[in-house]
């Protein structure tokens, strides 16, 4: 049986949209630094990860958590899934417009994960996010880690075959 957590057009979807219209102009006002496709790759990354994270682990048999308004997938849930693309493709942008390298990678990806805990924070209170199936929040730090060490080896491999 689904579950229903509200049936109204509220502050979670106008969340979803704003911010990905949000972050969509702002990757499109951004100084270009990748190539087309290295900068769609990053994007999809995110988008992908996202997916897969979201429908491992909140789908039975585990189903840790709903998304959205409802235990089912909804239209919403797709666009929520795109808002992903743009922070991994600025994830990239930022490390590499610092010129990242050494100990200062943990660094990144340290103050990336603190900050995709607190998005996480807010979207569960907002109601994108409902974590009462037994998820804990701080389940979520080895994911980030690993998804952003994975993408930034990527990145640089990425990077060595563009040479």
């Amino acid at each position: 049986m689904d579950r229903i957590y509200e049936r109204s057009f509220d502050l979670n979807e106008w969340f979803i949209i704003i911010s990905l219209i949000g972050l969509l102009l702002l990757l499109w006002v951004t100084p270009k630094i990748f190539s087309f496709l290295e900068g769609m790759s990053y994007f999809v990354y995110g988008i992908s990860v996202g997916m897969f994270y979201d429908h491992t682990i909140s789908i039975p048999p585990w189903d840790f958590y709903d998304v959205n308004d409802s235990s089912a997938y909804q239209g919403i849930d797709f666009i929520s899934y795109i808002m992903y693309g743009p922070y991994s493709y600025f994830f990239i942008y930022i490390y590499r417009k610092l010129r990242i390298n050494g100990i200062m990678n943990l660094a990144y990806i340290l103050i990336w994960t603190a900050f995709s805990l607190l998005m996480e924070w807010f979207t569960v209170k907002i109601g994108i996010f409902h974590f009462d199936k037994g998820y804990k929040m701080y389940w979520s730090i080895p994911i980030y880690m690993a998804v952003q060490s994975i993408q930034l080896i990527v990145h640089h491999q990425i990077r060595k075959d563009c040479r």
